[in-house]
Protein backbone atom coordinates (compact mmCIF):
# COMPACT_ATOMS: atom_id res chain seq x y z
CA UNK A 1 0.00 0.00 0.00
CA UNK A 2 1.54 3.34 -0.99
CA UNK A 3 1.99 5.60 2.01
CA UNK A 4 -0.23 8.60 2.45
CA UNK A 5 1.04 12.16 1.77
CA UNK A 6 1.42 14.62 4.04
CA UNK A 7 -1.27 17.05 2.34
CA UNK A 8 -3.79 14.30 2.58
CA UNK A 9 -3.16 13.56 6.09
CA UNK A 10 -3.45 17.10 7.06
CA UNK A 11 -6.83 17.75 4.70
CA UNK A 12 -8.54 15.13 7.37
CA UNK A 13 -7.11 16.18 10.29
CA UNK A 14 -8.15 19.75 9.85
CA UNK A 15 -11.77 18.24 8.75
CA UNK A 16 -11.95 15.84 11.69
CA UNK A 17 -11.16 19.20 14.05
CA UNK A 18 -12.82 21.68 12.36
CA UNK A 19 -16.07 19.99 11.40
CA UNK A 20 -16.24 21.44 7.56
CA UNK A 21 -14.44 21.43 4.24
CA UNK A 22 -15.15 24.88 3.97
CA UNK A 23 -13.68 25.92 7.54
CA UNK A 24 -10.64 23.19 6.89
CA UNK A 25 -9.85 24.83 3.94
CA UNK A 26 -9.41 28.07 5.04
CA UNK A 27 -6.72 26.67 7.55
CA UNK A 28 -5.37 24.96 5.10
CA UNK A 29 -5.54 27.88 2.46
CA UNK A 30 -6.91 25.50 -0.12
CA UNK A 31 -10.25 25.36 -1.97
CA UNK A 32 -13.00 23.08 -0.24
CA UNK A 33 -12.97 21.15 -3.73
CA UNK A 34 -8.92 20.06 -3.09
CA UNK A 35 -9.53 19.40 0.40
CA UNK A 36 -12.22 16.67 -0.56
CA UNK A 37 -9.91 15.56 -3.17
CA UNK A 38 -6.96 14.78 -0.58
CA UNK A 39 -9.92 13.14 1.56
CA UNK A 40 -10.76 10.82 -1.25
CA UNK A 41 -7.37 9.87 -1.86
CA UNK A 42 -6.41 9.14 1.40
CA UNK A 43 -9.49 7.09 1.50
CA UNK A 44 -8.94 5.36 -1.20
CA UNK A 45 -5.01 4.79 -0.33
CA UNK A 46 -6.19 3.36 3.24
CA UNK A 47 -9.00 1.56 1.88
CA UNK A 48 -11.12 2.61 4.69
CA UNK A 49 -14.06 5.33 4.64
CA UNK A 50 -12.97 8.09 7.40
CA UNK A 51 -16.14 10.15 7.13
CA UNK A 52 -19.62 9.97 5.83
CA UNK A 53 -20.87 12.32 3.44
CA UNK A 54 -24.36 13.13 4.55
CA UNK A 55 -26.99 16.03 4.18
CA UNK A 56 -25.14 18.05 7.21
CA UNK A 57 -21.75 17.97 6.41
CA UNK A 58 -18.66 15.40 6.75
CA UNK A 59 -19.29 12.65 9.94
CA UNK A 60 -16.32 11.06 11.00
CA UNK A 61 -16.67 7.12 11.07
CA UNK A 62 -15.71 4.52 13.64
CA UNK A 63 -12.06 4.20 11.82
CA UNK A 64 -12.38 8.19 11.49
CA UNK A 65 -12.94 8.92 15.09
CA UNK A 66 -9.41 6.54 15.72
CA UNK A 67 -7.81 8.09 13.34
CA UNK A 68 -7.99 11.57 13.22
CA UNK A 69 -6.91 12.04 17.60
CA UNK A 70 -4.00 10.68 16.62
CA UNK A 71 -3.32 12.91 13.59
CA UNK A 72 -4.05 16.08 15.46
CA UNK A 73 -2.01 14.42 18.24
CA UNK A 74 1.11 13.94 15.61
CA UNK A 75 1.03 17.51 14.19
CA UNK A 76 0.79 18.72 17.52
CA UNK A 77 4.57 17.19 17.68
CA UNK A 78 5.90 18.56 14.57
CA UNK A 79 4.52 21.78 15.70
CA UNK A 80 6.17 22.14 18.87
CA UNK A 81 9.33 20.55 17.33
CA UNK A 82 9.82 23.41 14.67
CA UNK A 83 8.98 25.81 17.57
CA UNK A 84 11.86 24.39 19.37
CA UNK A 85 14.25 24.22 17.16
CA UNK A 86 13.56 28.25 15.41
CA UNK A 87 12.72 29.54 18.99
CA UNK A 88 15.34 32.27 19.94
CA UNK A 89 16.67 32.08 23.60
CA UNK A 90 15.81 34.91 25.26
CA UNK A 91 18.11 37.55 26.65
CA UNK A 92 19.68 36.70 29.72
CA UNK A 93 20.42 39.79 32.41
CA UNK A 94 23.07 38.24 35.20
CA UNK A 95 22.32 40.26 38.52
CA UNK A 96 24.63 40.00 42.00
CA UNK A 97 23.60 41.08 45.02
CA UNK A 98 23.51 39.52 48.77
CA UNK A 99 21.59 36.55 49.75
CA UNK A 100 19.58 38.25 52.36
CA UNK A 101 18.94 41.05 49.68
CA UNK A 102 18.04 38.19 46.61
CA UNK A 103 15.80 36.20 49.68
CA UNK A 104 14.15 38.74 51.25
CA UNK A 105 12.94 41.10 48.71
CA UNK A 106 14.37 40.56 45.02
CA UNK A 107 12.90 37.07 44.36
CA UNK A 108 9.49 37.54 45.72
CA UNK A 109 9.31 40.14 43.04
CA UNK A 110 10.83 38.94 40.59
CA UNK A 111 7.34 37.59 39.25
CA UNK A 112 6.91 41.04 38.31
CA UNK A 113 9.26 41.57 36.28
CA UNK A 114 8.70 38.19 34.15
CA UNK A 115 5.28 39.36 33.53
CA UNK A 116 6.17 43.04 32.53
CA UNK A 117 9.60 41.83 30.85
CA UNK A 118 9.07 38.20 29.04
CA UNK A 119 11.64 39.12 26.92
CA UNK A 120 14.21 39.21 29.42
CA UNK A 121 15.65 36.83 31.63
CA UNK A 122 17.30 37.08 34.99
CA UNK A 123 20.33 35.04 36.66
CA UNK A 124 21.13 35.60 40.25
CA UNK A 125 24.27 35.15 41.96
CA UNK A 126 24.38 35.96 45.72
CA UNK A 127 27.47 37.21 47.26
CA UNK A 128 28.73 39.69 49.49
CA UNK A 129 31.82 40.69 48.05
CA UNK A 130 32.30 43.07 45.24
CA UNK A 131 32.16 41.61 41.88
CA UNK A 132 34.76 41.33 39.33
CA UNK A 133 32.02 42.24 36.18
CA UNK A 134 33.72 41.35 33.39
CA UNK A 135 35.48 38.11 34.56
CA UNK A 136 32.36 36.91 36.13
CA UNK A 137 29.88 38.22 33.07
CA UNK A 138 28.21 39.83 36.03
CA UNK A 139 25.81 42.94 34.28
CA UNK A 140 24.40 44.79 37.25
CA UNK A 141 24.86 44.53 40.56
CA UNK A 142 23.03 45.67 43.72
CA UNK A 143 25.24 46.87 47.07
CA UNK A 144 25.17 48.09 49.60
CA UNK A 145 27.17 51.06 51.49
CA UNK A 146 27.28 54.38 50.51
CA UNK A 147 28.06 54.13 46.58
CA UNK A 148 31.64 54.74 47.07
CA UNK A 149 33.35 51.99 45.31
CA UNK A 150 36.22 53.21 42.69
CA UNK A 151 35.79 52.62 38.49
CA UNK A 152 32.39 52.06 38.74
CA UNK A 153 28.94 53.41 37.50
CA UNK A 154 26.26 54.11 40.86
CA UNK A 155 23.10 54.93 41.38
CA UNK A 156 20.68 54.74 44.52
CA UNK A 157 17.95 52.83 44.27
CA UNK A 158 16.51 53.11 47.95
CA UNK A 159 18.10 54.93 50.97
CA UNK A 160 17.65 52.88 54.50
CA UNK A 161 17.60 53.95 57.76
CA UNK A 162 18.03 51.05 60.05
CA UNK A 163 15.32 49.71 62.31
CA UNK A 164 14.71 47.48 65.48
CA UNK A 165 12.91 44.40 64.76
CA UNK A 166 12.00 41.21 66.89
CA UNK A 167 9.28 39.15 67.24
CA UNK A 168 6.11 40.37 69.63
CA UNK A 169 6.91 38.06 72.63
CA UNK A 170 10.52 39.65 72.68
CA UNK A 171 8.64 43.36 72.11
CA UNK A 172 6.72 43.13 75.32
CA UNK A 173 9.66 41.83 77.30
CA UNK A 174 11.69 45.18 76.10
CA UNK A 175 8.48 47.03 78.45
CA UNK A 176 9.71 45.83 82.12
CA UNK A 177 13.23 46.46 82.77
CA UNK A 178 13.40 43.00 84.61
CA UNK A 179 12.55 41.17 81.14
CA UNK A 180 14.42 43.66 78.80
CA UNK A 181 17.49 42.75 80.26
CA UNK A 182 17.69 39.38 79.25
CA UNK A 183 16.78 39.74 75.96
CA UNK A 184 19.30 38.66 73.74
CA UNK A 185 20.94 40.97 70.66
CA UNK A 186 21.77 39.59 67.25
CA UNK A 187 24.85 40.62 66.09
CA UNK A 188 25.53 40.33 62.66
CA UNK A 189 29.57 40.36 61.91
CA UNK A 190 29.09 42.19 58.23
CA UNK A 191 26.46 44.81 59.84
CA UNK A 192 27.85 48.19 58.73
CA UNK A 193 26.35 49.58 61.86
CA UNK A 194 27.67 47.94 65.59
CA UNK A 195 24.81 48.05 68.17
CA UNK A 196 27.18 50.58 70.20
CA UNK A 197 26.80 53.55 67.28
CA UNK A 198 23.19 52.66 67.19
CA UNK A 199 22.24 52.43 70.44
CA UNK A 200 24.09 55.63 70.98
CA UNK A 201 22.18 57.23 68.00
CA UNK A 202 18.54 56.48 68.97
CA UNK A 203 19.33 56.95 73.07
CA UNK A 204 18.69 53.64 74.01
CA UNK A 205 22.38 52.93 75.68
CA UNK A 206 20.89 49.98 77.72
CA UNK A 207 20.88 48.30 74.38
CA UNK A 208 24.03 47.23 73.95
CA UNK A 209 25.98 43.82 73.44
CA UNK A 210 28.00 44.56 76.46
CA UNK A 211 24.93 44.17 78.92
CA UNK A 212 22.69 41.65 76.66
CA UNK A 213 22.92 38.14 76.07
CA UNK A 214 24.37 38.19 72.26
CA UNK A 215 23.74 35.96 69.49
CA UNK A 216 26.40 36.23 67.15
CA UNK A 217 25.67 35.28 63.30
CA UNK A 218 28.12 35.59 60.00
CA UNK A 219 25.64 37.68 57.91
CA UNK A 220 22.38 39.36 57.49
CA UNK A 221 20.54 36.26 55.95
CA UNK A 222 21.04 34.29 58.97
CA UNK A 223 20.43 37.54 61.51
CA UNK A 224 17.08 37.37 59.45
CA UNK A 225 16.41 33.57 60.54
CA UNK A 226 17.54 33.80 64.07
CA UNK A 227 15.35 37.15 64.31
CA UNK A 228 12.10 35.34 62.97
CA UNK A 229 12.90 32.35 65.35
CA UNK A 230 12.71 34.61 68.03
CA UNK A 231 16.24 34.37 69.16
CA UNK A 232 16.89 38.03 70.10
CA UNK A 233 16.77 41.75 68.95
CA UNK A 234 17.58 42.86 65.07
CA UNK A 235 19.17 46.06 63.77
CA UNK A 236 17.42 45.57 60.04
CA UNK A 237 17.33 47.61 57.05
CA UNK A 238 13.63 47.90 56.12
CA UNK A 239 13.98 46.18 52.62
CA UNK A 240 14.65 43.29 54.14
CA UNK A 241 12.04 43.43 56.70
CA UNK A 242 9.31 45.07 55.60
CA UNK A 243 7.49 41.51 54.56
CA UNK A 244 7.51 40.30 57.61
CA UNK A 245 6.73 43.15 59.22
CA UNK A 246 3.67 43.39 57.24
CA UNK A 247 2.49 39.20 57.71
CA UNK A 248 3.44 40.02 61.86
CA UNK A 249 6.11 38.00 61.32
CA UNK A 250 8.33 40.65 63.26
CA UNK A 251 7.30 43.83 64.30
CA UNK A 252 8.95 47.17 65.47
CA UNK A 253 9.10 48.33 68.47
CA UNK A 254 8.51 52.02 69.58
CA UNK A 255 12.52 53.17 68.89
CA UNK A 256 13.22 55.67 66.24
CA UNK A 257 15.00 54.65 62.90
CA UNK A 258 18.63 55.52 62.40
CA UNK A 259 19.52 57.41 59.47
CA UNK A 260 23.30 56.18 58.88
CA UNK A 261 23.25 57.94 55.51
CA UNK A 262 23.44 53.97 53.59
CA UNK A 263 21.31 52.39 51.14
CA UNK A 264 21.07 50.07 48.36
CA UNK A 265 22.80 51.01 44.78
CA UNK A 266 22.69 49.71 41.19
CA UNK A 267 26.50 49.38 40.15
CA UNK A 268 28.14 48.16 37.23
CA UNK A 269 30.62 49.46 34.70
CA UNK A 270 30.81 52.19 32.27
CA UNK A 271 29.62 49.49 29.11
CA UNK A 272 27.61 47.73 30.84
CA UNK A 273 24.86 50.67 32.03
CA UNK A 274 24.08 51.65 28.69
CA UNK A 275 22.72 48.56 27.63
CA UNK A 276 18.95 48.10 26.90
CA UNK A 277 18.09 45.43 29.49
CA UNK A 278 20.59 46.98 32.45
CA UNK A 279 18.20 50.62 32.06
CA UNK A 280 15.28 48.81 32.30
CA UNK A 281 15.87 46.81 35.11
CA UNK A 282 17.60 49.55 37.16
CA UNK A 283 13.82 51.64 36.49
CA UNK A 284 12.40 48.48 37.47
CA UNK A 285 14.34 48.54 40.91
CA UNK A 286 13.25 51.87 41.65
CA UNK A 287 10.08 51.20 40.70
CA UNK A 288 9.96 48.22 42.87
CA UNK A 289 11.85 49.93 45.95
CA UNK A 290 9.56 52.96 45.82
CA UNK A 291 6.05 50.42 45.68
CA UNK A 292 7.81 48.75 49.00
CA UNK A 293 8.61 51.81 50.63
Amino acid sequence: MPQPSLKSLQAAEAVGRLGSLSRAASSLNVTPSAVSHQLRLLEAQLEVTLFDRTDTGLVPTAKGRLLLPKLTEGFQVISDGLAEISAKPRPLLTVSCGLAFAARFLVPRLVNWNAEHPDTEIRLVTTSRLVDFDREGIDIAIRFGKGEWPDVKTEKIVDQSIELVCTLGLSKALLTQATASKVPLIVDEQSLVSWTQWSSSVGRKHLDPSRHPVVRVPDASLSYEAAVSGQGLWLAWPVLTRDAVASGILVRPDIPRWDANLGYWAVSTASRWRRPQVRKFRAWLHQTCAAAA
